[in-house]
């Protein structure tokens, strides 16, 4: 019965968060996590500050590493990868798991900030 309660309310959250909206959070101090869901070829260009790295294949094996955190917004180049995490993580459990709808392109075409990684 439980079960079915959280699958209303999961099917009822939107899965996918606004690149303007994330940055504007991420900007005002909120503590949300940043998933890169990208390959390590891809992220040594640059990932979103503070960013968790977890390439989508590694995910089954790693996702334990994010379990805790507040909020994740998963993301990748443009958004398809990063759907599959989230969607791979409220599975889970993890229902806070959201994809960041339009992935880098939209975290830079806003002026987002990019760093590289250590």
């Amino acid at each position: 019965f439980t079960r079915v309660l959280f699958r209303s309310a999961e099917a009822l959250s939107t899965i996918e968060a606004g690149a303007q909206e994330v940055k504007e959070r991420l900007d005002a101090g909120e503590p949300v996590t940043m998933l890169d869901v990208r390959e390590p070829s891809e992220t040594a260009g640059g990932i979103i500050p503070g960013a968790i790295r977890i390439p989508l294949g590694q995910l089954q094996a790693r996702w334990e590493e994010v379990k805790d955190a507040n909020e994740i917004v998963c993301y990748c180049a443009v958004g398809a990868r990063s759907l599959q995490a989230a969607h791979f993580l409220r599975e889970k459990g993890i229902f806070n798991a959201t994809s960041l709808d339009g992935g880098m392109s939209a975290w830079m075409e806003l002026g987002g900030k990019v760093v590289r990684p250590g």
